[in-house]
């Protein structure tokens, strides 16, 4: 590899993790215009994730149409990076498509999908994803649980939290909070349960369960 384009991706990591996403893009450009420099999968993967928190629609199809040229989208990580830009953009259709070209998907490949699913309103079609996965391990649960839980599908969200225990997969941090913010006044019985369970399980001592935790029991002390 050119060790100048290794100086340059460093470069641009620095400036994505940064939120420095408008230098991000321009120094991409600049890239572009070099006769001895070309964007190899760590340059068009970083400066996608920039176009991505930018929502710059643009921008991003711009780097897409090079990497297609290119063949990079054959490397997953660059494949997920533009999962990630259309489903910030919120176009489901294209998160769909290039999901469909990932050969072999991964973990982030599916839950960037079913989050998507779950954040657009098709939250059927991301249930019915979820049973084709081979191997679902908690994140790919919580992708539909915490999509249905923050997008108004309670029911949903409590019977994949329920599923995931029948089936023997255990709960982590992010179940638990996504389950409990929904447990207000109107499923307190329910969110008692599932206190219980936090606290059997030990996963109190996660800030964010243990927030919903506290507003769940004073939830109950209102009664």
């Amino acid at each position: 590899m050119n060790s100048e384009l290794i100086k340059v991706n460093c470069l641009l990591a620095k400036l994505t993790k940064s939120q420095q996403y408008t230098k991000t893009l321009q120094l991409f450009h600049k890239i572009q215009s070099s006769h001895y420099l070309k964007p190899d999968q760590y340059t068009l993967s970083t400066t996608l994730t920039a176009s991505a928190n930018l929502r710059d629609d643009a921008a991003g199809n711009q780097v897409h149409a090079h990497v297609i040229k290119t063949g990079y989208k054959i490397y997953s990580h660059v494949a997920n990076t533009l999962l990630f830009l259309y489903s910030k953009s919120e176009d489901l259709a294209s998160v769909k498509r290039v999901f469909a070209e990932i050969k072999v998907p991964d973990v982030y490949s599916w839950t960037t999908l079913l989050s998507a699913c779950t954040n657009l309103g098709e939250v059927d079609y991301a249930c019915h994803l979820l049973n084709q996965i081979p191997h679902r391990n908690e994140a790919v649960w919580n992708a539909v649980i915490t999509g249905c839980a923050d997008n108004g599908y309670p029911s949903i969200a409590l019977d994949m939290f329920n599923r995931m225990h029948l089936l023997g997969i255990r709960h982590d941090n992010y179940s638990y909070a996504s389950v409990l913010s929904m447990c207000s006044s109107e499923l307190i019985d329910y969110g008692v349960q599932v206190h219980s369970l936090v606290i059997k399980t030990g996963f109190l001592v996660k800030p964010s369960v243990t927030k919903c935790s506290y507003h769940n029991v004073f939830q109950l002390r209102k009664r």
